[in-house]
């Protein structure tokens, strides 16, 4: 009897430590729109089918360690917003990853490789079908999470706001969006905001923008809080209907380096009753746009900012045209052609 239940202890001993082991390591998330299926545990040989699916797995995980989501080549359409908003305790080296299966990086990618986000949410009323509306692609409620490698399109329903990626909250940290293409159409398929965060750590790196209205938001913390640590760098923007970059209530430490702005409104946005005053920028190609800098709230631009608004500049070139090369089949596609203005930053999607 004595042995028989010291046998039984150590069992119950070996599978508390594996329960705890299995709760602290690596978690992944296949997603393959074109072979998975919702009903699989979400392995490389059994995917899920949707994004939906995995947020909904990454959300009920558990415990501490990291979790990547994987995301296979193809279309996903969402007809409601994705929200990361679980319970598990990440770090800045143990992150949510959201990323696509092939990376930019990687010598077999190709442009048509990139897992396309569209969203074709359809919150109107039945009463007002000509109201204004507003949609989300992904909702960031966690901390230390990173975005890679991913095309986000718009929402093909007319007077729609849409807002690709959001980090809104208290007490939020640490989001980056990186080696990522948004693209928009004014007409057909808008982005409104592509990426816009809150708070401390939101950096975006090696990011293209086409056609938004507004290209990287920096936006209002709660309470006013001023969000330190945040950065865009090594990102294209062209054609913004607003503006390139909004910062809000950033700290002196924002980092603004080694991008191309060029065909937009503004370069430059920001709210007339927030601080700083004073921006550092350097090695940039700014070329081509409407306005420099000048003053928005929600609704658009509102006017000029004057000479109570600084950028000190190291490097900024101011002459264009920037040339983009066109081919679908090259690896550069949307890229600056080499040889051009601007080519030498080693703005867009490849870090390498």
């Amino acid at each position: 009897m004595k042995r028989h239940t010291e046998k039984l202890q150590l069992c119950c001993c070996v599978l508390i430590c594996t329960m705890i082991v299995r709760s602290a390591v690596a978690e992944k998330i296949f997603v393959n729109g074109r072979n998975g299926s919702d009903g699989n545990l979400g392995t490389e040989e059994r995917p899920v089918r949707t994004m939906k699916r995995a947020a909904e797995m990454a959300n009920a995980a558990k415990g501490t360690g990291p979790t990547t989501i994987k995301i296979a080549p193809g279309t996903y359409t969402l007809t409601e917003s994705l929200e990361f908003n679980g319970t598990r305790r990440y770090t800045r080296k143990e992150r949510l990853v959201i990323e696509a299966t092939v990376l930019p990086d990687e010598p077999r990618w190709r442009p048509g490789m990139m897992p396309t986000i569209l969203s074709v949410e359809d919150p109107r009323r039945d009463s007002n079908l000509a109201g204004l509306t507003a949609t989300h692609g992904m909702k960031i409620g966690v901390s230390h999470v990173t975005i890679r490698g991913l095309k986000f399109l718009g929402n093909p329903l007319l007077r729609n706001w849409h807002l690709c990626v959001a980090r809104t909250g208290n007490d939020l940290d640490d989001l980056v969006v990186t080696q990522c293409v948004f693209a928009g159409d004014a007409d057909v398929i808008d982005i409104n905001c592509a990426v816009l965060a809150t708070g401390d750590g939101f950096v975006v790196d090696h990011c293209i923008f086409r056609n938004c209205n507004a290209g990287a938001v920096f936006w209002d913390g709660p309470q006013g809080v001023i969000g330190k640590g945040c950065s865009m760098r090594y990102c294209i923007v062209d054609g913004a209907r607003i503006s390139g970059v909004w910062t809000c209530q950033t700290a002196e430490d924002f980092e603004f380096h080694h991008n191309i702005l060029t065909r937009s409104e503004y370069f430059w946005m920001r709210k007339k009753i927030d601080n700083p005053r004073r921006y550092t920028i350097a090695d940039c190609l700014v070329a081509g746009n409407k306005n420099y800098s000048g003053y928005g709230v929600e609704m658009g631009p509102t006017d000029l900012t004057g000479p109570e608004v600084t950028y000190e500049e190291t490097n900024i070139n101011k002459k264009g045209p920037v040339v983009f090369v066109r081919d679908k089949r090259k690896r550069s596609y949307l890229h600056v052609a080499a040889g051009t203005p601007g080519s030498d930053l080693g703005a867009g999607l490849f870090t390498e």
